[in-house]
Order: C-alpha cells, then sequence, then structure tokens
C-alpha cells in the first residue's frame, strides 16, 4: 500500500518548549483521529520515568519532551486525549495509559488498539499478542527497527536523533495499520467485538494501575504452616524407605541423614523399581494415584505441599509493589482463543479456593476503610449451554435447581430434592464432571478417566446425558461441524475463533479434526462467558464513574469480578454491582435466568 510518509526518514518535530507545545496541541485539534504512544524508562509505571510522549498524524509525529514540558499544565493536552470526539490509535494501549495516568493526570478514551485488534482478527491462529514490528511487517511490508527501544531503559541522558527517529515511525506506522485492520474487522462483522475490547482496556489498565492489597504476615503464616506439613511427610517417607537403604550416617547434631533426595527423579525410579519392586515407568501423579503403597501416597502428599509452597511462596510476595504495597498483576484481555481473560506476576487464577489448611484468598483484603465487594455468575457456563441450545430440560435445571444435583438425579436413577448434593455428594460430583467434560468436547475415554470408571461405562454416561438433554448433542454437534467445514466459530456477540484445518492427506488428520470439534464446542459457550464478563466490567467501570463512588475494579478471575470500595457505600454499591452484571449477561442470554449474588467483607474469599 502507498504510505505518507517515509520509513526511512520519518517525518518528526521534537517539542521541548511550553509555547511549542501549546501550538502544535492547537495544531492536533483540528484532527479526528491522532496516533498516541510513549517511551519510558522501565516497564512499571511506579518506578519508571516517562521520557517522551509522542501525538501525531498520518503525516508528522510530535515527540513532546516529558521531562522539559509539564503536560499536566496544558488544558488542551487533556482535552486531546479524554475527549471522545478524537479517535486516539495505541498499539497495547493499557501501558500508554497506565503511564499518561499516573505521570500527566489524563486519561484515554475513545481508543483503537491495534494489538487487541489483531487479537480479535486472528484468534486461535496465533498463541501470542502481535508486536508493532509484526503488525507492520504483515500490513505494510515495512521492517521496523526494534533494538533502540532498549535504549530508553534506564535512560538519563539527552535524546538523541536515533531515538527520535525511532518514537517518531512508532507513531506514523499505526494510521495505516489502522486502515487495514477496519477493513478486515468490518468484512469479518467483528466491529463490535473489538469495540468491546477497546473499551475493556481502559478497565483493564485502571485495575493494574490500581492494584490487589495482600496481607503478607498472614500469606507467611501460611506458607510456614505448609512447609511444617511438607517437612513432616518428607520424614515420614525416608523413615519409610529406611528399611531398603544400608544409609545409618548421623550428622554433627545426631540427626540420621536422608537415604534420597526425593525432589531427585532418578533416584525415585530406582527406589520404586529396584528398591520396592513396584515396575512404573515414572513417577507422576498420575502414576502413583493407581499404586496402593504407603510410599506412593507419602511422596504425592509431600509433593502437594511442595507445589503449592513453591507457587505461592517467596516468588509471588516478590511481586508486591515496593511504592503502592499491593500486587498489579498483568491481566491480558484475549489470553484464550476464545477471548477468556489470562493473568501474570502473579496469576490470580492460579490461586485456589480457601481451604482450611490454604486460605489464600483470606489474604487479599481492602485498604483500611474500605470493602471487597465480590460478585460472579452463577454456574454461568450451564446457564450459556442451556440458552443457546435451547435444551428444555437443561433450561429447567439451570433455572429451578441445582444443575449438577438436578443432572446426577437423572443420570444416576435418583429422586431430586433441594438438599441433594448433601444427601448424594459424590454423585453430584461425577455428574459436574459430566456436564463440564462433554461442554469442553470430552470423548468416553476422557470421561471415564475424569470420573474414575471404564471406558464402557462412560460411554454409556454419554449415551445417556445426551438422551436426557437431546438439543445439548445437536447443538455441540452443529458447532463442530461447522468449524470443520469453514474453518471458524463465533460466539452469539460475534467473537470469532478460527482453526487450522487440516488437509485430507495429513497423516494426523483425524486427530487434527477431532481436536477442532473439542475446541469448537466450547468456543461458543466460554467465549459467552467472556463476552458477558467483559460487558459487565465497561459497566461497573461506568457506574463507579457515574454515581460517584470512592471504589474501583481490582481484579477479575473467570466470570468474578471484584471491587474495592469505601466502606460506608459498600452496600448499596454491592447491589448496583449485582445489577451491572446481571444487566451484562441478559444482554446475550434470552431463555435463563441470570444470576449472580454479591457478597460484602473483608476478604476476597470468606
Amino acid at each position: 500500500m502507498e504510505l505518507k510518509f517515509d520509513p526511512q526518514n520519518p517525518k518528526y518535530e521534537f517539542i521541548t518548549t511550553g509555547s511549542r507545545a501549546e501550538e502544535v496541541l492547537k495544531i492536533l485539534a483540528n484532527e479526528k483521529i491522532i496516533a498516541v504512544d510513549v517511551e519510558t524508562t522501565d516497564l512499571n509505571p511506579y518506578t519508571g520515568t516517562l521520557l517522551l510522549v509522542q501525538l501525531g498524524t498520518p503525516e508528522i509525529s510530535y515527540v513532546f519532551d516529558a521531562r522539559e514540558i509539564n503536560l499536566c499544565d496544558f488544558p488542551l493536552y487533556k482535552e486531546l486525549l479524554e475527549n471522545p470526539k478524537y479517535l486516539k490509535i495505541l498499539q497495547n494501549a493499557k501501558f500508554d495509559y497506565q503511564f499518561i495516568k499516573l505521570k500527566t493526570g489524563s486519561q484515554i478514551i475513545n481508543i483503537f488498539d491495534t494489538m487487541l485488534a489483531e487479537g480479535v482478527l486472528t484468534a486461535g491462529l496465533r498463541g501470542r499478542n502481535a508486536g508493532l514490528k509484526e503488525l507492520a511487517s504483515t500490513y505494510l511490508g515495512v521492517d521496523m527497527e526494534k533494538a533502540t527501544r532498549k535504549t530508553f531503559y534506564g535512560y538519563t541522558g539527552k535524546i538523541t536523533e536515533d531515538q527520535l527517529i525511532y518514537s517518531g515511525l512508532d507513531i506514523l506506522v499505526l494510521f495505516p495499520i489502522f486502515e487495514e485492520q477496519m477493513k478486515r474487522l468490518q468484512a469479518e462483522k467483528l466491529v463490535n467485538i473489538a469495540k468491546l475490547e477497546f473499551a475493556v482496556t481502559r478497565v483493564v489498565a485502571e485495575m493494574e494501575i490500581r492494584g490487589v492489597y495482600i496481607n503478607v504476615d498472614k500469606w507467611k503464616e501460611i506458607i510456614a504452616s505448609l512447609q511444617k506439613k511438607r517437612d513432616s511427610y518428607a520424614r515420614q517417607l525416608q523413615e519409610a524407605i529406611r528399611p531398603y537403604y544400608n544409609n545409618t550416617q548421623s550428622d554433627l547434631f545426631g540427626n540420621v541423614s536422608d537415604c534420597i533426595n526425593i525432589n531427585s527423579q532418578t533416584q525415585l525410579m530406582d527406589l520404586f523399581n529396584n528398591k520396592l519392586n513396584i515396575s512404573v515407568p515414572s513417577t507422576g501423579d498420575a502414576i502413583l494415584a493407581t499404586i496402593d503403597h504407603p510410599v506412593a501416597k507419602l511422596l504425592r502428599d509431600y509433593r502437594g505441599y511442595e507445589k503449592l509452597i513453591s507457587a505461592f511462596g517467596d516468588t509471588l510476595l516478590a511481586k508486591v509493589n515496593k511504592v503502592t504495597g499491593r500486587l498489579h498483576p498483568d491481566f491480558m484481555q484475549l489470553g484464550a482463543a476464545t477471548g477468556r481473560f489470562s493473568c501474570s506476576n502473579p496469576n490470580l487464577q492460579q490461586i485456589p479456593r480457601n481451604s482450611e489448611e490454604a486460605p489464600f484468598r483470606q489474604c487479599f483484603t481492602p485498604a483500611p476503610g474500605y470493602k471487597l465487594v465480590v460478585t460472579d455468575y452463577s454456574s454461568m457456563e450451564m446457564r450459556v449451554l442451556a440458552d443457546l441450545s435451547g435444551d428444555e430440560r437443561l433450561i429447567q435445571a439451570v433455572s429451578d435447581a441445582d444443575v449438577h444435583s438436578f443432572t446426577a438425579a437423572l443420570m444416576f436413577g435418583k429422586e431430586y430434592s433441594p438438599d441433594f448434593k448433601k444427601k448424594y455428594p459424590d454423585l453430584r460430583q461425577a455428574a459436574k464432571a459430566i456436564n463440564f467434560g462433554l461442554m469442553y468436547g470430552m470423548g468416553a475415554s476422557s470421561l471415564a478417566r475424569q470420573i474414575n470408571v471404564t471406558p464402557e461405562v462412560g460411554q454409556e454416561y454419554m449415551d445417556k446425558y445426551f438422551a436426557n438433554f437431546p438439543s445439548v448433542r445437536k447443538f455441540l454437534e452443529g458447532y463442530a461441524t461447522h468449524a470443520v467445514k469453514f474453518g471458524w466459530s463465533a460466539t452469539p456477540a460475534g467473537r470469532k475463533r478460527w482453526y487450522h484445518v487440516p488437509d485430507k492427506t495429513d497423516p494426523d488428520y483425524k486427530k487434527k479434526i477431532a481436536q477442532i470439534g473439542r475446541e469448537a464446542k466450547n468456543h461458543p459457550i466460554q467465549g459467552t462467558n467472556a463476552d458477558v464478563t467483559k460487558y459487565a466490567l465497561v459497566f461497573l467501570h461506568e457506574r463507579l464513574k457515574k454515581e460517584g463512588v470512592d471504589g474501583f475494579v481490582t481484579h477479575t478471575v473467570h466470570d468474578e469480578v471484584v471491587c474495592e470500595v469505601r466502606a460506608d457505600q459498600a452496600e448499596d454499591w454491592a447491589q448496583i454491582q449485582q445489577y451491572e452484571m446481571v444487566r451484562a449477561g441478559e444482554l446475550i442470554l434470552k431463555k435463563v435466568p441470570v444470576k449472580s449474588d454479591p457478597f460484602v467483607g473483608d476478604v476476597w474469599e470468606h
């Protein structure tokens, strides 16, 4: 395509005085679309320095020296960024949003994020976010040099010409990329989904800025308790295997030394195969679970505690921000091909539900004078499946009963009652595995392993399930067939997922087609759950501002949303939060009720 700039010699102007800044901002005020970018010394907005702010048109990039010019002093700068009549194009907008908000006091409203747009256009075809270099090459045939980016990290000197050229080009390439992406979004009928993602990115940026408070002392107490239990199992294991070894040496303090290093796979294989005479291909948990021997059980118990400690010990506490005293996780909006969020640094999705010995979620608390307001959707994916499939019996189950107990009653020939969960917990758990397993495209063998029955029994359960919910089978198989035929599937809101459909000559053709079928069955369910949760986040963010509530969204995990709100406003806000969650669900679900009960308290999970 024909470009309005020279990639080898991009046009830019370096703005270092307040008078020129005012003139340039007046020029930009005549534009309808502005590209925005920043250069910083660090990825952390609390510890990094804002070096440059770039605002540009398709022909020229204006590079403002943020160390020389206090952009907070220019009302027109704030007007450009916050007035929705100006469209702002950015790449990975949440990063720029955070630095601009914290360092210059302005928000960015009406965003087009080229990274998110590409994610919407290629869901399922790539495993990571597209960088600007990749987008410039794909859409423009421009090879962007990115080594200069590293020169900004920790930089304290004068801005160089190479840095200015780099910064200017980052702005100019955004315009033609935007034009090409808009054509594709329109052609694929994905404009509304892209707009949803762009609206959500502001909420995500604010969530990451605010962060989540964690009670470090309580967290350390839990870890110390887990370490004691882990060490106890380690000692029991060593004593249990001591008769098989001749090692009776003691250290200087009279402690008998260990027989083996129980973290060594080689030594464990020798233990099981040569000492205990139990032939095993490995000591993975799935193998150990099949072995009826006290050593296998002790090793599994030891590893269970060791896993908790390694995942949630000092490595997580090291991520507490020294400036804010809070965790600031990185939320990836398009973390899965279905549109679902992922999270890292730390991954809040991995924080286990509270248990008596590892109540980690009780360590997430509000700031003094505030409360946490927690809402999640009740059985949301089952409600989505019922609504989209139109299966009358499943609609009845999710509307009037506990859906897993209802399924268990049908599957196992029991009478349903409100206390079914208490009377038949094992049957309900098996039904829950069946409900979710088939929703995720599981076959009979996988289902059998999940509920610990033979493949034949697993097939019987599948047949019986679909006999009870016939429209569910039709719905799931329809999505699988469509995906194989056309190479994509879509949620009712229009979110698409693409698939690499193999050629029939591919030796793994059947295996790959089966995988596409499983993913296509799940996509409309998990994808709709993601769509609903994202609408809820946008609604909540807007209501917080509209109602003048002293609070903010702190985090989201799957279909759960947590807000931190001033204590005297928390109860009223909880009703609003519930209302907006339900309203978001009702945008898409029309045949089943949407349920989301709020909880107000001093911990994430009570």
